[in-house]
């Protein structure tokens, strides 16, 4: 039995974009586990995430090529297939230098998987459908990260830190499976020849940005290995905009973002992922570094903010898109979210958890808001040929985003701490990041009701049917 070809594609992309967050989330819990059992400080340690996180950078780049080199079915089958393994050989890991080496081929495959899952899905969906897909996306994004740390908790407590990884083989099977029954082969584009030097501009670009961002805080801003980092890496991304302007097929096609939409949307999901993270950044510290309360306390004390958004992203946020349109939805959702997050400016050393937790919730429903018509509305205006590319610059921008919104929570909190101000340490930090939402809300104004009106049509019997597909095409839907 096979359902319907877009509940089928939603299906896919659920399980296969889950494996990858859940590892993401449940690895940072496993870290002091890991330093204990190899015997090394935590600074080594952190080598477990941070060279993940510089590998997935740069596998997005290259993930639209890839998908129209071989097609985006096989691509995606391909890169959850090099994820499982290299999970397995994290599990397998006697070393922590081994370890490392293997999070970082795991990085590589992990980077393509939400691109090319995310260009799939969305061109399975009409526009007057895609807030159903964006329901998908918000779902995953934020269930898997309430998951990961239980889970790993979990994990670690009762069996070892290598099982972090190897809970991976049985989901990865079940991915790969639905995948290769359920997905069609679609007509793709010419990939034309690989753009090695974009590829390698692209990568130390976001390589180096992204280590910049994570040592700031640590090492300091100035700082050499901080400032030299960053260096390189403005300097690779300039040379980068320069080299595929010149381009006639380039690797990352900056030329999207000549779009007005499309610049505008990525220009306003740049600010409020990096509002979003910070909260989450500050919050755990401060209830366990500040107050000296469990993770367990920590982590139920989040949970309700991911409870809400998928609330509100699956029962209500669809309805209100088609309603009142996503410009005002996104500028009322960077309002509510920036206030409720300003609240948490005001915590005292005893303020009640249930209260915190209200706020988190508060600040769940109005991020599902706004999600919803982020994520809808987000390649409105883009061809079905190029919604790889463009998933793959809406990607990027993603991951600098949540770096640069951990980044700025961290130095504020840093140099807070360092200045003694304890308790106004996390007032001034939790301010901060809820003023990150104000440059979404003036950018919220330039979105265009006229560019994205497909996405709040009414559904005809002619646009559910899905795109064109190649001969291994399952048969239409019913």
């Amino acid at each position: 039995m096979r359902p319907n070809y877009k509940t089928a594609v939603l299906i896919v992309y659920v399980v296969g974009v889950f494996i990858q967050i859940l590892d993401a989330t449940a690895v940072n819990v496993a870290l002091p586990a890991i330093g204990q059992d190899f015997g090394v400080p935590a600074n080594e340690v952190e080598w477990v995430v941070l060279g993940y996180l510089l590998s997935l950078a740069i596998g997005i780049p290259a993930a639209p090529w890839i998908a129209d080199r071989i097609g985006s079915k096989r691509a995606f089958i391909i890169a959850i297939t090099g994820f499982v393994v290299a999970s397995i050989l994290c599990g397998l890991a006697p070393s922590l230098h081994w370890l490392v080496a293997a999070r970082v081929v795991q990085g590589l495959p992990s980077g393509l998987i939400l691109p090319i899952g995310a260009a799939i899905l969305y061109r399975a969906f009409p526009q007057s459908e895609r807030a159903r897909a964006a329901s998908a996306v918000i779902g995953v994004s934020v269930v898997a990260p309430s998951i990961g740390p239980i889970l790993g908790g979990i994990l670690v407590d009762n069996l070892s830190w290598h099982w972090i990884f190897f809970i991976n083989l049985p989901i990865g099977i079940l991915a790969v499976t639905l995948a290769w029954v359920w997905l069609r082969v679609e007509e793709s584009e010419p990939a034309g020849d690989f753009d090695s030097a974009g590829f390698v501009l692209a990568a130390l670009g976001l390589a180096g940005a992204l280590y910049a961002l994570s040592s700031g805080p640590r090492a300091g801003w100035t700082s050499i290995i901080t400032v030299t980092s960053a260096v390189v890496g403005v300097l690779a991304l300039i040379a980068l905009v320069r080299f595929e302007l010149s381009k006639s097929s380039p690797l990352v096609d900056l030329r999207l973002l000549a779009d007005h939409h499309f610049r505008v949307i990525n220009l306003y999901a740049l600010s409020t992922y990096a509002a979003f993270i910070s909260l989450i950044y500050v919050l755990p510290i401060y209830l366990q570094g500040h107050r000296g309360l469990s993770a367990t306390a920590a982590g139920t004390t989040q949970a309700p903010q991911a409870f809400a958004i998928f609330l509100v992203s699956n029962l209500v946020a669809r309805r209100a898109f088609h309603r009142f349109g996503p410009r005002l939805l996104l500028r009322i959702g960077a309002v509510a979210a920036a206030l409720v997050s300003g609240a948490f400016a005001f915590v005292g050393d005893d303020t009640s958890l249930w209260l915190l937790r209200a706020g988190t919730f508060g600040r769940g429903l109005a991020m599902g808001f706004l999600f919803v018509s982020l994520q809808t509305v987000a390649y409105a205006t883009t061809s079905h040929a190029d919604t790889g590319r463009a998933v793959s610059i809406f990607t990027t921008q993603r991951q600098i985003a949540v770096a640069t919104g951990t980044a700025v929570a961290a130095t504020a909190l840093t140099a807070s701490l360092n200045a003694d101000l304890g308790l106004t340490a996390f007032r001034i930090a939790f301010g901060i990041g809820a003023l990150l939402f104000l440059p979404a809300f003036l950018i919220s104004f330039a979105v265009r009701e006229s560019e994205v009106a497909a996405t709040r049509a009414a559904p005809s019997n002619g646009a559910l049917q899905p795109p064109k597909t190649g001969s291994a095409a399952h048969p239409t839907e019913g």
